[in-house]
């Protein structure tokens, strides 16, 4: 599997600092001098995290799907436990990866504010203060988009840490033998989630259009005198096999799609 696209966040902050480099020297300045932000270098990590996830799971959860096939006593309990595992994972490292980005959107590199208007790290902070007239106008738009998929995430991720959700995995199987996974709560009668892999898939594709957003923001903003009076050009960031993966699920179970993006199964 193959996936080129243009809107990746860190491929666009490294261009933008080579960018100020080569204006810097144009400009008969010194070097710009300018560090990799930190929750840069941690969006890296728990991307990379994330997709390692999302392929155990699938993994795990095809594999016991395969199982129900066959005798109840070939079942593979074994691989059921682990995509249980790995699903709770996912929910983690979504959440730690959006409070990267946080990080990011806040960073004195992308954020230009008023002493004491400074924005939180983290992003459920600042989704709660969209319509709030605190935040510049797209970025609001930019988090209030995000109302489709992250209140549900969020509430599934604390659900687990502060009240002791043990979420299970449950199966349903059409007239043609078809079977679609299900998230639900021992504490619930109905299923929270009717099919997991859509679900996932919606998360990962609103995460991308989020970044989709906010890379078409900073185009505007980085292009004002008042910031750096300069456009950057995105090139195509290449991600192969399991780097491609939050890419991926965004795509096959969540219905994204960009005219900056190629995608290759084989």
């Amino acid at each position: 599997m193959r996936i080129e696209h243009k809107n990746c966040l860190h491929g666009y902050v490294g261009e933008w600092m080579q960018r100020m480099s080569v204006k810097a020297r144009a400009e008969g300045k010194p070097s710009a001098g300018l560090e990799i932000p930190q929750p840069l270098q941690s969006l890296m990590r728990h991307e990379l995290n994330l997709c390692l996830m999302l392929e155990l799971f699938e993994e795990c959860l095809a594999r016991f799907e395969k199982s129900l096939k066959g005798k109840k006593e070939d079942c593979d309990f074994g691989a059921y436990s682990e995509a249980l595992t790995f699903l709770d994972a996912i929910y983690f490292f979504t959440r730690m990866l959006l409070d990267s980005v946080a990080g990011i959107v806040k960073h004195r590199y992308f954020y230009k504010c008023d002493k004491g208007r400074e924005l939180s790290k983290s992003f459920s902070d600042i989704y709660n203060i969209r319509n709030q007239e605190k935040l510049p106008e797209k970025l609001n738009m930019l988090f209030s988009a995000c109302e489709s998929w992250f209140p549900q995430l969020k509430n599934q991720r604390d659900a687990i840490v502060h009240y002791y959700e043990t979420y299970f995995i449950g199966f349903e199987r059409n007239s043609e033998g078809e079977t679609t996974s299900m998230q639900f709560s021992p504490q619930k009668k109905t299923p929270e989630v009717k099919d997991l892999r859509s679900h996932i898939g919606m998360v990962m594709a609103g995460y991308q259009r989020f970044i989709d957003g906010l890379l078409d923001y900073w185009d505007e903003m980085f292009i004002k005198p008042n910031w750096y009076g300069t456009s950057i050009f995105r090139h195509s960031t290449h991600l192969l096999d399991r780097r491609a993966n939050i890419l991926w699920w965004a795509y096959q179970y969540g219905g994204y799609r960009n005219d900056n993006m190629v995608v290759s199964e084989s």
